[in-house]
């Protein structure tokens, strides 16, 4: 029985090691890329960066100035004058510049404007449920495959610009028609589409357990160790270590995200859009981190060493003494049956500490912080009632179990 018990603790925790780092990131996917709300959440705020802006800006300035004939202008213009007088060719620079200048002011007004952010909302909004339908294997107008690669279709921003030309008075912008292939933007090259559509038919059910799942295995794996304290370290170790894995390949992202970009017209917008896109993943990085050293403390803190035991008498003999100082009432009436049903408390306060963890949209480090100071006050105050039913005890120095 023995073995098979081992076994079964060697198998929790492998599969909860395997499984966590998986659940973290699938967490992340359903919260931020499946969910239309939560997605729009993440990346409207982007329609506010100055990068990003300029970026977008920048792009759409280049594909409508392809598209304007200064000598066409002229002719235009001057009509037959051109003919008698051909010095008259020597303006053109200047209309030319004078173009440029317009294109770029009324492009940079409308990227800068309430209404782009309204129209970057409305077409990211677009862009996530496309996405969604071309991993659910079908296909949208908004985003499109064409081979192995997922396009972005960009005609109403460019319309938008255009229109804003015609309303400054510049009419020769009726006749802009930005070819097709440079009304879309490609997001990502995609061979493996099917796979991944294969994947997210088998996954996305599941997505938001992952993470549950791998947790739960290791709790699992603490209950069925037959040296619990050691369990909670090792357990402690691995969610530092995944946390850390986590955080470094985020940081080989970056780099790699940025550096794809660096020679397109997105170049100096990639780091603000992989930030904010990424923002839940690098917290919770930090926050695995963080709670794998407080769950390591605790294995320390539980475990047989001398050091730990010598730190538990001196805890346990300062609870005595302010249990000793609480005067009889409820407080006291509480201890004996805290004293016998310790054990299941610190499970609730543990339950409150995850929960405090994970409320909200997304996870901090500072309220992991709280969490971890508000357990730990629980965590007192529980010690000290259970003294009260034997307020004169000595404190006892705990034996090593290990």
């Amino acid at each position: 029985m023995t073995r098979v018990r081992l076994i079964a603790t060697i198998l929790a925790f492998a599969l909860a090691t395997l499984i966590t780092p998986i659940g973290i990131v699938s967490y992340w996917a359903q919260r931020t890329i499946t969910d239309s709300e939560r997605y729009i959440e993440t990346i409207g705020p982007l329609s506010q960066n100055p990068q990003i802006q300029d970026a977008i800006a920048e792009f759409l300035t280049e594909k409508i100035q392809e598209q304007i004939d200064p000598e066409e202008l002229v002719d235009e213009i001057f009509g037959e004058l051109v003919v008698e007088y051909p010095r008259l060719r020597v303006i053109e620079p200047i209309i030319t510049g004078a173009i440029d200048s317009l294109i770029r002011e009324v492009t940079y007004r409308i990227v800068r404007s309430q209404a782009f952010s309204d129209f970057w909302r409305a077409a990211n909004l677009a862009a996530q449920r496309s996405i969604m339908v071309i991993l659910q294997g079908g296909d949208d107008e908004t985003i499109r495959l064409e081979g192995d690669v997922v396009v972005l279709d960009i005609s109403a921003a460019i319309e938008a610009v255009k229109q804003g030309l015609i309303d400054r008075g510049f009419t020769a912008a009726e006749r802009i028609n930005v070819p097709e292939a440079d009304r879309q933007i490609e997001l990502l090259e995609a061979p493996q589409l099917a796979q991944l559509r294969t994947v997210y038919a088998i996954a996305s059910p599941v997505l938001a357990l992952l993470l549950f799942v791998g947790l739960g295995l290791f709790v699992l794996a603490i209950v069925l160790a037959q040296r619990r304290p050691r369990m909670v370290a090792w357990v402690g170790v691995t969610l530092a270590l995944v946390g850390t894995v986590l955080a470094s390949a985020l940081a080989i992202g970056r780099t790699t995200f940025t550096n794809t970009l660096a020679n397109t017209p997105f170049g100096p917008a990639s780091d603000a859009f992989y930030s904010q896109l990424f923002t839940f993943l690098v917290n919770a990085a930090a926050v695995t981190i963080l709670i794998g050293v407080i769950v390591l403390v605790v294995g320390w803190y539980l475990s047989g060493s001398r050091a730990a035991a010598e730190v538990r008498a001196v805890v346990d003999k300062g609870a005595g003494a302010i249990a000793r100082a609480i005067p009889a009432g409820p407080l006291t009436d509480a201890g004996p049956w805290l004293a016998r049903n310790a054990r299941w408390v610190r499970v609730g306060i543990a339950v409150v500490f995850t929960i405090i963890v994970v409320i909200g949209n997304d996870l901090s480090v500072w309220r992991t912080v709280i969490a971890a100071i508000i357990a730990l006050v629980l965590l007192a105050i529980v010690q000290v009632l259970t003294r009260t039913s034997t307020p004169g005890a000595e404190p006892a120095v705990l034996e090593p179990t290990e």
